[in-house]
């Protein structure tokens, strides 16, 4: 059915604007005397696109900065999964007027089984059933691979969104269900095999997987191989630390175990002050719990953003009733018939705990790589290639950062699953650079965005009021603006993404120019 929504004139030449036919809320974006709706919210959790950044005919979201497609609704960058629904559009005597088929819903598949093209004799593999992994797995069927496409991983789980685990899974307001990418059953329509098991050995020269597990195959000849395996927990070398109420957190498991011990314990303590440590003692403050910090840092998150942004955040953690316990080593794990009780640390004092979640670091899972892994990483080249028909993403890749003129390994999820999209049309034959924008967030109570990356700055400019918890700050190497994190109101980084599409490094000159309001920025 045609529902008349608006009038043409009401939508702004670069305008987002939200409309409702029924029970669907529409997106609609004019590009000169053309009209696109598709649907309104974003597929990863539902942001309202219309606060989000156009650039073009693209839109960033404005929580996780997935990218959509004005024009055809199409899922450009990650994070989530399905692509918004389009709906066709017809402008009359000054009317926008859209077709909306009964029982039409906002989005639709990230790819349609239909899409799925088969026949072929070449295998691809894919050692990692990970984000990054799936991503690479959809990218093939998009692009009309014919061919096997096997996805080898330890974990016998369908493919989940490991962010939520420290983050809406602690809080409570998860569930196995709701991380999940996808599931058994899409991945079957797909026709996307999965073997369970360990890839013990990759071996380039041969284009052979060594595999270990039960009813798994020995090895997997390949023709081209994607290898994201990411990484491990970092172990505490400490008698005591494999007690069952001493945690780690890095898989599903790993999460129901935590939560359903944090549902009885009240005395927590948390060993590690990174992104982990940090998102899990903010999901777990409140209902009567104690929790404590314990970190050799002496302030967390300061090398990395610098001592105005750090303060803020652990000043946050502070008045939600967490105790930081700065520049403090745990020297040992106390325990007492079979339980661990608690920790002590080396100035001497001893903390109670009917819980302990061990946080200290992740370990990038190498061991398959053999001479290809050096110094804690595999490096690649600047279409993610490590040898011939072997390419590689995630935490264990070392890869050019676009334009940047280093090469970098980062740990974030969403740079992983833009590995695998790359990864998949090189293996297909596109010899292009990868060009990602690397994005991450954190959650602390309220959401924190950074953008770009900084190995190392030489001056930091804020917008805003870091006190107050709504700020931008960039992050200034060169005069030029290569990172920046936002909080709040004055949070700009969905803005400053839009042009690092095109420019990956705007310079200070240019952001000085428009008073630090990148929007201005994007053509």
């Amino acid at each position: 059915m045609q529902h008349d929504v608006l009038g043409f004139d009401e939508l702004g030449e670069t305008e987002l604007k939200e409309v409702e036919v029924g029970e669907i809320k529409l997106l609609l974006a004019r590009d000169g005397d053309r009209v696109f709706a598709t649907g309104a919210k974003c597929t990863h959790k539902g942001a309202p696109l219309k606060n989000g950044t156009r650039v073009g005919n693209r839109v960033v979201c404005p929580w996780h900065h997935a990218v959509f497609d004005l024009e055809t609704g199409d899922h450009a960058e990650p994070p989530g999964q399905g692509c918004l629904a389009r709906f066709a559009v017809s402008v009359e005597n000054g009317r926008i007027l859209v077709e909306v088929p009964d029982k039409a819903g906002m989005t639709r598949p990230e790819v349609p089984a239909d899409a799925r093209k088969t026949g072929g004799e070449r295998v691809f593999a894919i050692v990692g059933t990970g984000a990054a992994g799936l991503a690479c797995a959809q990218e093939l069927v998009r692009q009309g691979f014919d061919g096997r496409i096997v996805m080898i991983g330890p974990e016998n789980t369908p493919p989940y969104d490991r962010t939520d685990l420290s983050k809406a899974y602690l809080k409570g307001s998860s569930s196995p269900e709701k991380v999940v990418l996808a599931s058994v059953d899409e991945l079957q329509a797909l026709k996307i095999e999965r073997i369970v098991a360990n890839v013990t050995r990759i071996d380039a020269g041969d284009r052979r997987l060594v595999l270990e597990g039960r009813g798994a195959p020995t090895e997997l000849t390949y023709d081209a191989c994607f290898a994201a395996p990411g990484s491990g927990v970092a172990k505490l070398p400490l008698d005591n630390a494999d007690m069952p109420n001493v945690f780690s957190l890095r898989s599903l498991a790993d999460a129901e175990a935590l939560e359903s011990a944090a549902d009885v314990e009240t005395e927590i303590v948390v060993v590690g002050s990174g992104f982990i440590g940090m998102e899990a003692a903010a999901a777990l403050a409140g209902k009567g719990r104690t929790i404590t910090v314990v970190t050799p840092q002496t302030l967390p998150f300061a090398s990395k953003w610098g001592d105005a942004v750090a303060r803020q955040i652990a000043g946050q953690h502070r008045a939600k009733g967490v105790t930081l316990k700065l520049g403090a080593k745990v020297t040992a794990i106390k325990a007492l018939d079979g339980m661990a009780t608690g920790v002590s640390t080396d100035d001497g004092e001893t903390i109670d705990a009917g819980m302990i979640i061990l946080a200290i670091g992740a370990k990038p899972n190498l061991d398959a790589f053999g001479e290809l892994a050096k110094d804690g990483k595999v490096a690649v080249d600047a279409t993610l290639k490590a040898a011939d028909d072997l390419w590689v993403g995630g935490d264990v890749a070392s890869f050019p950062l676009y334009k940047r003129g280093y090469s970098t390994r980062i740990e974030h999820w969403r740079v992983a699953e833009q590995h695998g999209r790359h990864a998949a049309r090189a293996m297909l034959g596109d010899d292009r650079p990868f060009s990602g924008v690397p994005f991450f967030w954190s959650a602390q109570y309220g959401p924190i965005h950074y953008v770009g990356h900084a190995e190392s700055y030489d001056d930091i400019h804020i917008e805003g009021d870091v006190a107050e918890g709504s700020y931008t700050a960039y992050y200034i190497k060169d005069e030029k603006v290569i990172a920046a994190i936002g909080r709040g109101d004055d949070d700009v980084t969905a803005d400053l993404h839009g042009v690092m599409l095109s420019d990956p490094c705007p310079s200070v000159t240019s952001l000085k120019a428009v008073e630090w309001k990148p929007k201005a920025l994007i053509g």
